[in-house]
């Protein structure tokens, strides 16, 4: 009676072999692909930094083109002494103090907190 039932059983645990087989392969695949997200993702937090201080010193270099001292500094039809006085007056109005009434305001908004807290 035994023999009769291990035809039956002999395509069946080939079956489950096969499948496990199988459900082996994706995991180990799955595992790997995992590995390589958690270093893409570290790639792109490191991409992102780097734009980022890439982006501030464009930013920076855009502010010393346009201003007014990188033109006098190059103005080459000049003389010398008079490259130097220009580029005096125009650093003196580019760097001129901040907003006596802006520093006021912020001053006035700094006590109202302390007031308050």
């Amino acid at each position: 009676m035994f023999f009769g039932w291990i035809w039956v059983l002999i395509p069946i645990t080939a079956i489950l072999a096969g499948t496990f087989k199988e459900w082996v392969k994706f995991k180990a695949k799955q595992r790997q692909l995992g590995a390589s997200t958690g270093e893409l993702e570290r790639e792109m937090a490191e991409v992102r930094k780097i734009n980022e201080a890439l982006q501030e010193r464009v930013q920076n270099l855009e502010a010393i083109v346009v201003s007014q001292t990188w033109d006098a500094l190059h103005d080459h039809g000049l003389a010398p002494a008079e490259r130097d006085l220009k580029v005096a007056s125009v650093a003196r109005r580019e760097l001129k103090a901040p907003d006596a009434s802006a520093a006021n305001q912020q001053r006035a908004e700094q006590l109202a907190r302390r007031l308050q807290g």
